[in-house]
């Protein structure tokens, strides 16, 4: 039986963990991992990627519903990128349970992504400055939901703030395949992939992303964790059911951390300690 300290430091890890994610709606992949293969001493990464992955799907289902409430959702648009990242989870399980089982290769190639994770949420925020420093005031009686939904055969549309989107379906199929292949090889969420796509390539407003992601990490992340399982990952109960405990403790508290601090600076702190891990996995 595991010692009372253990369990204790468990659930304490959790909770940062989900306070970390749900405060900035990032990185709960990266941290979770970080501390199972770091701290917590589980060195086979066919545990770690599909136990990542719950304490992800755990996290979001409780602070992204309050979420989706609050905020505009594009539900066809999350739709078609969790079709795609069906199939794409699929494949990324199955690929990384046989290639990516040796934590001796697993963990440089993990430290890659996260460096290449550090500089997008440096990229966000440096681009979330510019953006508060270039934007005009816009109506609100011009923004007032998602409108004009239509989904043919071939083309999602909608508008918002008074603006046209025109999506043809082969593009968030398209994404949501690739995305959802490179989550589950590393055994993360894929917002950090979502997010960039909706917002660069889309020119979808931040405030319409989140909800609308995470319909399709919600599709992707059942699809993943299942066939890791089928495939004979291992779980190890006695570290995921406190770290689960504490995260979800962490995304009920992390929205009221959101509220009382400045985003700017939890996502400075969280790309400084996303840069920490990739330079360790990389250079150590």
């Amino acid at each position: 039986m595991m010692d009372l300290a253990v369990v204790a430091t468990i659930l304490a890890y959790g909770v940062f963990a989900g306070v970390i994610f749900s405060a900035i709606g990032a990185a709960g992949g990266i941290l979770t991992s970080f501390g199972l293969i770091t701290f917590f001493g589980v060195l086979d990464p066919n545990s770690v990627k599909p136990m990542t992955q719950i304490v992800v799907l755990a996290t979001a289902l409780v602070f992204v519903p309050g979420y989706i409430r609050r905020a505009n959702l594009v539900l066809p648009l999350g739709l078609l990128l969790g079709a795609g990242g069906l199939v794409g989870a699929f494949v990324g399980s199955t690929l990384s349970s046989k290639y990516l089982s040796d934590m001796a290769v697993f963990r440089p190639v993990f430290g890659i992504l996260t460096l290449v994770i550090a500089a997008q949420i440096t990229w966000k925020i440096i681009a979330g400055m510019r953006q508060k420093n270039q934007s005009k005031p816009i109506d609100p009686a011009d923004c007032e939901g998602i409108k004009d939904v239509h989904l043919s055969l071939t083309v999602l549309q909608f508008s918002h703030c008074k603006k046209p989107y025109r999506i043809p379906h082969w593009s968030p199929l398209l994404a949501g395949f690739i995305i959802a292949m490179i989550a589950s090889i590393f055994g993360v969420g894929g917002g950090f992939l979502l997010v960039p796509y909706m917002a660069s390539l889309l020119a979808m407003p931040m405030h319409i992303i989140p909800a609308t992601a995470a319909i399709a990490i919600f599709m992707s992340l059942a699809v993943s964790i299942t066939n890791f399982l089928s495939l004979g990952a291992p779980l190890h109960f006695e570290t995921l059911i406190p770290l689960v405990v504490g995260a979800v403790m962490g995304a009920i508290i992390g929205p009221i951390v959101n509220r009382h601090m400045k985003n700017r600076w939890l996502e400075i702190a969280l790309a400084i300690i996303v840069l920490g891990i990739g330079l360790k996995y990389t250079l150590g």
